[in-house]
């Protein structure tokens, strides 16, 4: 399933942005832009990291609060994974243009694979620099930003790490409801980890996932019981499947091929090749994994809008290696031993992983 990158979240992000008079780069959601007619005061968009349409659909009843609520199902980026699709929805630009393409990713300035968000060298808990790498090779200029700078409204951002610091969900939906009370005009993303996490340590229909998505449900419930004024926004950044592993130092003709390990994602992974066998790679690499993966040339990549379109990074055509592969079944590939397995994961191209849905509870 290619993204279609005019019903995706990045042009839930462009809604938001041009509803509060900032420029964006993409068309909006006309959807969302019907409910934003009604100029509410708050404007919430609520991220849970991994509740695709499958996850939704799966665990949650049909007369039940989330899907009640479902305006319709749209699309994640490529690849389906938190790295590009929050940093989409916190730029409102597409993967090709922000360039924060997955987990991991190759420096050349430091000459290291770095896992974008946490610093920390592939594989290893080894921190990468002495500062934060991604941040500042190749930094963004954020929603929020472009939201205050159009001078109308504020922006905030709640989550572990944004710009109003929480550490449960309760925190979160309490910190959304005292902003909501205030009497400023605002914008407020709020991003919380699960259902993602479970579903890496679980599997994405285990009963746990069932019970944290139910719980998640009525948490939210409740807290839209008590706003007044504004438009909820319930989303998610990917969805999620069950998958096994093929470990890339089980095939030695393969491995000996490639320049450095792989990089981006385990579902959207990219491959560095020896001059010598950028010809031989495809047809050894299609020999052992040809039906469960596409692979694509860099060219390929390029001239498919694989990543979407737009001004192209200048980091882009080095993230993306000689070649990339696809997901189109229930596999990923690691390079070692070392690496990580997760149960369930996403970053590849089936629906499971694309889909989204987007919810909406309108409180005037």
């Amino acid at each position: 399933m290619f993204v279609d990158y005019s019903n995706s979240i990045v042009n839930l992000a462009c809604s938001i942005l041009e509803h509060f008079g900032a420029d964006s780069e993409h068309n909006t959601l006309k959807e969302v832009d019907e409910l934003l007619k009604y100029q509410y005061k708050n404007v919430v968009v609520l991220l849970l990291d991994g509740l695709g349409v499958d996850a939704l659909q799966y665990h949650l009843s049909e007369n039940s609060f989330f899907r009640k609520n479902l305006v319709k199902e749209y699309s994640s980026v490529f690849p389906p994974t938190t790295t590009s699709a929050t940093t989409s929805i916190e730029t409102g630009l597409t993967p090709l243009e922000h360039g924060w393409l997955g987990w991991s990713l190759y420096f050349s300035e430091l000459d290291k694979i770095v896992n974008a968000f946490i610093n920390t060298e592939k594989d290893t808990e080894i921190q990468a620099a002495d500062y934060h790498v991604a941040s500042k090779i190749i930094p963004y200029k954020s929603i929020y930003e472009k939201i205050k700078a159009a001078g109308i409204a504020n922006a905030y951002s709640v989550s572990k790490f944004g710009s109003n610091k929480i550490k449960t969900f309760d925190e979160l939906t309490d910190e959304v409801k005292r902003l909501c009370s205030t009497s400023e005009k605002k914008y407020i993303y709020g991003y919380w980890e699960t259902p993602d996490s479970l579903m890496h340590e679980f599997g994405c229909y285990n009963s746990v996932v069932t019970e944290n998505i139910k719980e998640l449900e009525e948490k939210v419930a409740d807290m839209c019981k008590s706003l007044s004024d504004t438009l909820v926004i319930v989303t998610a950044d990917h969805g999620h499947c069950n998958l096994k592993h093929y470990i890339l130092s089980d095939y030695p003709n393969l491995l000996n091929m490639l320049k450095r390990p792989t990089s981006i994602e385990t579902r959207a992974t990219a491959f560095y090749i020896k001059d010598e066998h950028l010809d031989d790679f495809p047809i050894e690499f299609n020999n052992n994994f040809g039906d469960d993966f596409l692979l694509y040339s860099k060219e390929e990549v390029i001239e498919k809008n694989i990543f979407g379109d737009g001004k192209i990074h200048p980091k882009f055509e080095e993230f993306i290696g000689d070649y990339l592969a696809i997901a189109i079944s229930d596999k990923g590939i690691v390079y070692s031993e070392d690496s990580k397995q997760f149960i369930s994961n996403h970053a590849g191209m089936t629906e499971k992983e694309m889909k989204i849905p987007l919810i909406a509870i309108c409180k005037k």
